[in-house]
């Protein structure tokens, strides 16, 4: 017991140090993504087709990419998921637009990676060390919880590297002199844009860089790579209603998830709720600023640490409980919540009530990311585990794709109410 309890342990710090690496990589990007596009000169219209551009190559190139894992090992798509996603920081500096365009290719493939191969890697590798499955609870909540800590990390880092960059001290990083406003400095050499980028916003995403190169690198020398033919070949547990098929591709993943009940549900609660969160991310800003009239500025920083510290809180809900009470009756209950926060703002739009619902929905965040973990741990087989993964995301970036549409011409209670819809259709999939 003391020798897996260790053994336990020594798998969190690897696997966590890797995780928040990336997850600071990705975090600190999402602050200042639109504001580069736009310093960049790209007008709304035109943002908007960049991102739509790297949900649908998330949901395409990115499942390919992902499924990769599944015969290569898991710790080398995450060495690529740290590099690919740098590769993309980087072209991000230049105001040409095909180096933006395959700024968010590189970056729509990476993102698959990180919601696919960090989470494959510690299962397989768990198994490799013979640990029981059960005991990854408390590993997963605390990687939940370094991602909020990231989170607020990379905001606070963010900002102040976008200020101090500002400054003529600091211009020997490329930077503007000026930076009231938004005025465009356009310059046609691509190549040189890259070292001197006269972009304001540039030092966040260089950042990024750095802390994803870390992340690859961790990987490369604290991860043990299981290829396919090394990994189990099991399911994720004795008596798993998934059979197991001898194809790996993503059409065998596909017709896997579709002849299991349980792995059905799961793929679609997975796909709803995360298409309300990436909804909720888009519109919870527009809606505190609308409701909040009358008070001054929302103060966008504090609310943004709000939510991660209730986030935090939620995991650690999580580590307490989670040995306790079934993943499927703690999936249920969170659903439930959520779908219920939603709903209160819909009916009720005053600001204060719109802010605790929302931070009840983060709490609650807190607790869906490791549930789902331990559930996918459960279900999904072993040699499919980074395609099913990713297979789950297919319908999520459609989704994500629609609501995006949706959005700029809907009201926000429209938006709010799309989002309760999705959370009682999860609901429904894990009741029935």
């Amino acid at each position: 017991m003391e020798d897996t309890s260790s053994a336990v342990k020594a798998l969190t710090r690897r696997y966590t140090l890797v995780y928040a690496l990336g997850t600071f990589g990705d975090w600190i990007q999402g602050a200042y993504l639109y504001a580069a596009y736009q310093r960049h000169g790209l007008a709304k219209r035109e943002i908007g087709y960049i991102y739509i551009l790297g949900y649908a190559v998330s949901a395409t190139i990115g499942t390919s990419a992902a499924a990769l894992g599944d015969v290569y090992g898991h710790k080398a798509l995450v060495v690529t998921y740290g590099l690919t996603y740098a590769l993309s920081c980087v072209l991000l500096r230049s105001s040409a637009m095909t180096a933006l365009v395959v700024s968010r290719v590189f970056g729509g493939v990476a993102y698959s990676l990180l919601f696919s191969s960090f989470e494959s890697w510690v299962i397989t590798q768990a198994d490799d060390l013979k640990i029981d499955r059960a005991k990854l609870v408390g590993l997963f909540s605390v990687a939940t919880f370094f991602n909020a800590a990231s989170a607020v990390a990379a905001g606070l880092i963010g900002n102040a590297v976008v200020e101090l960059t500002g400054s003529y001290a600091m211009s020997w990083l490329g930077m503007d002199e000026t930076r009231d406003g938004l005025e465009i400095a356009v310059d046609t050499d691509a190549s040189r844009m890259l070292i001197h980028s006269s972009n304001s916003y540039t030092p966040a995403f260089d950042v990024a860089t750095l802390s994803l190169l870390c992340c690859a690198l961790s990987a490369q020398l604290l991860w043990k790579n299981i290829p396919r033919t090394d990994a189990a070949a099991t399911l994720g547990a004795p008596g798993s209603p998934a059979p197991v098929k001898k194809s790996m591709d993503i059409f065998g993943a596909i017709r896997a998830v579709y002849e299991s009940n349980e792995l059905f549900r799961l793929g679609l609660a997975n796909s709803f709720y995360e298409a309300a969160l990436h909804l909720f991310v888009f519109v919870w800003t527009p809606v505190l600023e609308k409701r909040y009239r009358g008070f001054g500025a929302v103060p966008y920083g504090m609310v943004f640490s709000t939510f991660m510290v209730c986030k935090m809180i939620g995991s650690q809900v999580f580590q307490k409980f989670g040995d306790r009470i079934t993943a499927e009756k703690t999936l249920r209950l969170t659903l439930m919540g959520s779908a219920a926060s939603f709903f209160i703002t819909v009916v009720i739009p005053s600001y204060w009530i719109t802010l605790f619902a929302f931070c009840v929905f983060e709490f609650g965040l807190g607790i869906y990311w490791p549930t789902m973990s331990v559930l996918r741990a459960k279900y999904v087989p072993n040699k499919m585990r980074s395609t099913m993964t990713s297979v789950f995301r297919i319908p999520l970036n459609v989704l994500v794709v629609v609501s995006l549409l949706v959005a700029g011409e809907a009201s926000e209670r429209i938006l709010l109410a799309l989002c309760t819809a999705m959370m009682i259709i999860c609901l429904a999939f894990r009741v029935a």
